[in-house]
């Protein structure tokens, strides 16, 4: 990864990256690169890390605001051997603090407001690392880039094919989150494989213009980088948030062709969508979402808003431990028709060939079920990273022998399509939250959520964000008309719905909130 950079300048293909603002590590820099500027920037900050006394296998953690330069940090660290541990900046203190701890990092990179934060002891961030880097102000306890500044650019030292290069987290949607170990082998030579292929109409081509929103420290955005590297479309959008005002006029300055996207960036951008004038989306060919399920209604707002005559939804499976377990696509017409027929499990896509292999088995036993019955999805693949640091614990509880389990509950059908019902901490028997949750959204008015928590001893209970705190009763009767029975509702405001760094909903923080004393009926094991 450190080399990247570099090696992709050497081979000439020209691209344009356009970032919605500047570089936090460079702010002098402006928001338009190329190909070389990056490569430059990589070794430029590889130099000022080495100055700041990193040496070949020390950790590096990078705690910062999200955005490019979250990649170009860890490719830096990566040129020298080093180890980046990637932590997402909306990560909440005790999660972070937990992390620094295991990885004891040589250094800290982080910002002025973050290392401020102290903990019910009184102690900062900077007391985790021997070492702290702060980007944006100097303070007697840390460096800035400033003093390292103009320090010679080290030789090269990439970790080995089968050395460990990187550490990300997961999630971490039920408490402190896990590191993941990746080596070169499992994230490019596997992870990134297949979509560094010339695969039209679903990779990226010479003439698009790609735009991203991504959390910068999650392997997904490593996997990402390397096939925009390798197919080179002209031209990238790089956005550090989906604010609708910062989207709106770059959009309109550099029209996207293909955008990706957490499913929470594009609920955040339905409004836009929604213009008529002008439509920011009019030149898209393809979405993608990753990471989370996206609703139907979602899906639907930005197929009718592309001006594509065949627009197309790529909807990816997978997880952090495994990358891509399986695509599926879905069109304009697909979409539009949803709300006409009998709803039904989110169908996920069929395991990718020769790359993934994927069966369903009976919680308790571990025996495979019979198509079309519910279990516990596991799969197999090359793919899989190496471990979790320091919890290997927690890893013999997923790894079973080449067989990984994904904590999903999901159905495989005749034709090895995969259906998704639920997670397996939330799930009930005999129902599906996440049908039901598309379901209520879809007939709920724009803006609203919905959380189904579980529980052992009765119907779903639903937990309903809105813009003002407030469900009307009616209005909900008719959401829910024709549905399983559910719970009454507990509404809550938009702010007050907990997520994760990727979007995920925190249903572990929203049953301590609300339902304390209720059993559910998933074990946890597995998450």
């Amino acid at each position: 990864m450190g080399l990247l950079f570099d090696r992709r300048a050497e081979s000439g293909k020209p691209m344009i990256f356009r970032l919605s603002r500047p570089l936090d590590i460079d702010p002098n820099l402006g928001t338009t690169f190329d190909i070389e500027d990056l490569a430059g920037c990589v070794r430029r900050t590889s130099g000022a890390l080495y100055a700041a006394g990193v040496r070949s296998g020390d950790r590096v953690a990078v705690y910062k605001d999200n955005h490019l330069d979250c990649l170009l940090l860890a490719a830096a660290a990566s040129r020298i051997g080093a180890v980046p541990v990637m932590l997402s900046g909306l990560l909440p203190d005790d999660a972070v603090r937990a992390l620094l701890h295991r990885v004891t990092p040589k250094l800290l990179v982080s910002d002025e407001r973050r290392l401020l934060r102290e903990d019910g002891d009184g102690r900062l961030l900077t007391s985790f690392a021997e070492r702290t880097l702060c980007l944006d102000a100097q303070r007697p306890d840390a460096v800035t880039l400033a003093d390292l500044g103009g320090a010679p650019e080290p030789s090269p030292a990439p970790r080995g094919n089968g050395e460990l290069m990187m550490l990300t987290h997961t999630s971490g949607t039920t408490g402190i989150p896990k590191l993941i170990m990746y080596t070169p082998a499992k994230l490019q030579g596997q992870m990134a494989r297949l979509e560094c292929r010339h695969l039209p109409p679903i990779t990226f081509r010479r003439q698009d213009a790609v735009a991203v929103f991504m959390p910068y420290v999650h392997a997904r955005a490593f996997t990402w980088i390397y096939s925009v590297l390798t197919l080179a479309p002209a031209k990238v959008l790089v956005m550090s948030d989906s604010d609708p005002e910062v989207v709106r006029p770059l959009f309109r300055e550099h029209p996207p062709t293909v955008i990706e996207g957490l499913p929470v960036d594009f609920t955040r951008l339905q409004e836009l969508a929604r213009e008529r004038r002008r439509n920011v989306f009019s030149s898209v060919r393809m979405f993608a979402s990753t990471f989370d399920a996206v609703y139907w209604s979602t899906i639907r707002t930005f197929l009718n808003a592309s001006g594509h005559p065949f627009p197309l939804w790529r909807y990816g499976y997978g997880q952090s431990e495994t990358g891509g377990l399986g695509m599926t696509f879905i069109t304009r017409r697909t979409a539009n028709k949803r709300r006409d027929r009998e709803p039904g499990p989110r169908t996920v896509g069929r395991p990718m060939p020769t790359f993934v292999q994927i069966k369903v088995v009976d919680p308790r036993t571990f025996r495979p079920v019979p198509n079309g019955s519910p279990g516990l999805v596991f799969a197999r693949t090359k793919a899989r990273c190496i471990g979790y640091y320091g919890e290997p614990e927690r890893w013999k509880e997923k790894a079973v022998g080449e067989w990984w389990n994904t904590g999903d509950i999901g159905i495989k059908t005749r034709t090895g399509s995969v259906k998704l019902l639920d997670r397996e901490v939330n799930h009930t028997p005999g129902t599906s939250c996440l049908e039901l949750e598309d379901v209520l959204v879809d007939y709920l008015p724009a803006g609203y959520d919905v959380a189904l928590l579980t529980v052992s001893d009765g119907p779903p209970v639903p937990v309903v964000a809105t813009p003002d705190g407030r469900l009307d009763p009616e209005r909900w009767r008719r959401a829910a008309r024709g549905l399983p029975e559910l719970a009454e509702p507990i509404a809550i405001g938009l702010d007050d719905l907990p997520r994760t760094g990727t979007g995920k909903i925190l249903r572990e923080e929203l049953r301590r909130r609300y339902l304390t004393d209720a059993e559910r009926p998933g074990t946890g094991r597995w998450t």
